[in-house]
């Protein structure tokens, strides 16, 4: 799966957007009220190039993502849909297609996941639901594609939803670093570990321009943190992560800007227009 991490980065993009970072807790008291605050949004990006590595396969990169984050009357649906173009060195374009639906309960106990990655002509989905035994693990991930394909999920891991509270508490409390495990199900590799760097907490408008802030509205006039994650395999002992991803995080759960760092290669992700979607009456 080593090329996979290098021109598929449905779990990258994903993981960023939604700021993941697992701990090894359940969700507390204060998770609940945090959950309260989030806010149900459609964000539309632009892809662009962060540069490339000299003499490298790739030369340009270009593409759209939206992304949705839902609440419903028992839990959580995030969803996404991207399109890049990878232009290689030697003149030829690398299209791809994902795609990724998971749905998270309140209680952190059941996930459901979907994803379809699109290659040029390859396509490969996923599609299952991981059970804890409770909140934070420990738990399994059943597969319905690849059928019969069966994860452990060890204590500690959580989902989603769950690591995009838990982080924003984190850099709240003035946490700079936070260390997590973390399933998606966008692949049938299992979880991954994830080591969070945080900065200091500043208003949107410093990252990205007054001017900007006051285009994308008030979802996005408000403070928040550059946060940079690097991601490992569960079991790697090794000290270079698979790939990075840089993240402006808002405290509502707004990602307006995001940086995907590959070895050959770097994405730059830049909110476009962003929608907020009406919280269901339960």
């Amino acid at each position: 799966m080593e090329q996979r991490s290098i021109v598929d980065p449905l779990g990258a993009l994903r993981r960023a957007a939604l700021c993941l970072a697992l701990v090894f807790i359940a969700l507390a008291t204060l998770s609940v009220a945090r959950a309260a605050k989030m806010v149900s949004h459609r964000a539309f990006y632009t892809l662009s190039s962060g540069g490339f590595k000299s003499g490298g396969r790739f030369t340009g990169v270009d593409g759209t993502m939206e992304l949705a984050l839902e609440k419903d009357c028992t839990g959580w649906t995030m969803s996404q849909s991207l399109r890049m173009n990878l232009q290689m060195a030697n003149g030829s374009e690398l299209r791809q297609v994902h795609r990724y639906t998971g749905r998270e309960s309140d209680d952190g106990i059941r996930y459901d996941f979907y994803s379809s990655s699109q290659i040029g002509n390859s396509r490969e989905d996923f599609r299952g639901r991981a059970i804890m035994e409770s909140s934070g693990g420990p738990g399994n991930a059943v597969f319905r594609i690849p059928q019969g394909k069966k994860i452990p999920l060890p204590l500690g891991t959580k989902f989603l939803f769950a690591h995009t509270i838990y982080l924003i508490e984190q850099a709240e409390a003035g946490a700079r670093l936070a260390t997590a495990i973390v399933f998606d199900g966008t692949d049938d590799e299992g979880p991954q570990e994830v080591t969070a760097f945080i900065a200091r907490k500043r208003h949107a408008r410093e990252f990205i321009g007054k001017d900007r802030v006051k285009a994308l509205g008030p979802l996005v006039d408000r403070s928040g943190w550059k946060i940079r994650m690097a991601f490992y395999k569960l079991d790697s002992r090794g000290a270079v992560p698979e790939y990075e991803v840089e993240a402006l995080q808002l405290d509502n759960g707004v990602t307006p800007w995001l940086l995907l760092d590959y070895q050959d290669f770097s994405v730059v992700l830049e909110l476009d227009k962003l929608e907020e979607i009406s919280s269901p009456q339960c």
